[in-house]
């Protein structure tokens, strides 16, 4: 295992996205020197070096990892637009992508390899997640070509002898979540004083806070003993409708939220909940961060006032999940 006083080169992809910012937040303090990559140009800071590249055209990371030579990769780059991402046909371009940067890691010497993948990749219908045990079976696009990129790499981590991890992500949330997501969705929503409509809400599920999925992250980069799929989630499954709740009630916005006038997915599961026996057995970590103390800690930092000495506006908003 990598020590957090030993420094490591490490090449991360999506450090520019939700998740992404927190990993790089989160890499530096454990002591990596960090590459990132982005197509949008960045200024380097202390301990972070960006390159403006687009991982999609082809022999792009090849060039860009033959001249770093990193001994570490984290794989976060991925498409995560709400409301498209789960049929996007960029899902088999990330796919392609992914394919060609795992083996340019391989053959240029690489050590340790560790992807994010998701929840969306297990049969939801087994019952809480477990990693080697219920059956890998996406019901989405996005789902199969996250799965498809794991099988790639563990075929690529035996063909030229590096390790690898891969991080089934459940639902995060935190500062710098996309706006349309549900939390920042109702927080924008309530805080302006305007209706939104929600789903029943009765949906369960894993809400884990991003900083703590960045801690995970990096625990696992830093691990390269722990090989194989591991979840990142809390193990503890919360209904929508409390989340939902716990929001309202803070901004004394309940008369503002519509539940049941939006409709559910038809491929959207009643549960969805990691089981964290793999990861607090083999990493000894579990989440930080409840929903409870995370929402709290993001309900007191939006500067948002109650909607009751606001105007109540017309329009009617929805979040997604």
């Amino acid at each position: 295992m990598l020590s957090s006083t030993v420094t490591a080169d490490v090449l991360a992809t999506g450090c520019s996205g939700f998740l992404g910012r927190h990993c790089v937040e989160a890499m530096i303090r454990s002591g990596f020197r960090v590459h990132a990559v982005s197509r949008n140009r960045h200024d380097s800071a202390d301990g972070i070096t960006w390159h403006n590249l687009d991982l999609q055209v082809p022999g792009a990371a090849d060039s860009l990892i033959a001249t770093l030579r990193p001994s570490h990769l984290l794989h976060l780059a991925w498409v995560t637009t709400p409301d498209r991402y789960r049929y996007a046909t960029e899902n088999l371009d990330w796919l392609e992508s992914s394919l060609a940067l795992v083996k340019a890691f391989g053959e240029h010497g690489g050590q340790r390899f560790v992807g994010v993948g998701s929840s969306a990749e297990y049969d939801v219908k087994a019952g809480p997640c477990t990693e080697d045990a219920t059956p890998i079976r996406p019901a989405s696009l996005y789902g199969q070509c996250k799965a498809a990129v794991w099988m790639i790499i563990q075929a690529c981590a035996k063909r030229y002898g590096f390790s690898a991890a891969w991080a089934r992500v459940f639902l995060p949330y935190g500062p710098g979540d996309e706006p349309r997501r549900l939390i920042p969705s109702l927080l924008a929503a309530l805080s302006a004083g305007k209706p939104i409509s929600v789903t029943d809400g009765t949906q369960v599920r894993d809400f884990v806070y991003a900083p703590d999925v960045a801690d995970l992250l990096v625990r696992l980069l830093a691990a390269s003993d722990a090989s194989g799929a591991y979840n990142i989630g809390t193990g503890r499954g919360v209904a929508v409708r409390q989340v939902i709740q716990r929001v309202a009630d803070h901004l004394n916005a309940g008369d503002l939220v519509q539940f049941g006038t939006q409709a559910r997915r038809d491929d959207e599961p009643a549960a969805l909940v990691a089981d964290m026996t793999k990861v607090e057995r083999t990493l000894g970590w579990h989440a930080a961060t409840s929903i409870e103390s995370g929402l709290e800690r993001l309900l007191r930092n939006t500067g948002t006032s109650s909607p009751a000495s606001n105007s109540r506006r017309g329009g009617v908003g929805s979040c997604v999940l």
